[in-house]
């Protein structure tokens, strides 16, 4: 019956909606995170493996512009893109010189890889937090409210205490994937 379903929502995000909101906010800025580095990770990717082995098997018997040109220019992977600034860099002086500027093109790249990922251990503590919080003031309510009536009902407490552990669950949610 849909009117029950919609009653029994509205009750239990009625009763939590002061820690259910938080975690929701968190969720989605968590999925938006997991979504952007999928697809940053999936521009990025290698578009050949074999490309790259055979690049670098050439590098002894070729020239750095020779081997240049059999790299395709769209593929931006971290490997490939190493590659282009040894071989542009190759001539251009010291071995130490060379060595520096891929030690820095590898730290960007690397920096430009963990990107936002740091946050999402924090959602995920937060949320985890935001719902145990949740279950314990969701309990005292129970339990305050069995100690006001006098009522000792296990089914009056039951319902309390399954509204105070959604939060957990919704927490949980969040904090998993994240």
């Amino acid at each position: 019956d849909q009117s029950r379903l919609e009653s029994i929502v509205k009750d239990i995000f009625g009763a939590n909606w002061l820690v259910l909101t938080p975690i929701i906010v968190l969720s989605i800025l968590s999925f938006a995170l997991i979504i952007e580095r999928a697809l940053f990770f999936y521009k990025i990717r290698s578009r050949s493996e074999v490309t790259l082995n055979t690049t670098l098997e050439m590098l002894g018997t070729f020239s750095p512009e020779h081997v240049l040109t059999l790299i395709d220019d769209s593929d931006l992977s971290p490997g490939i893109t190493l590659l282009k600034t040894a071989l542009t860099s190759y001539g251009s002086g010291k071995r130490g010189f060379l060595k520096q500027r891929l030690e820095s093109m590898r730290d960007r790249l690397s920096d430009k890889m963990e990107r936002f990922i740091g946050i999402l251990p924090g959602i995920g503590n937060v949320a985890t937090l935001m719902g145990l919080f949740g279950t314990v003031s969701g309990m005292i309510t129970a339990f305050t409210r069995m100690t006001e009536t006098g009522n000792s009902d296990p089914y009056v407490l039951a319902g309390g205490i399954s509204r105070a552990l959604l939060t957990t669950a919704a927490g949980l949610a969040v904090a998993i994937p994240s």
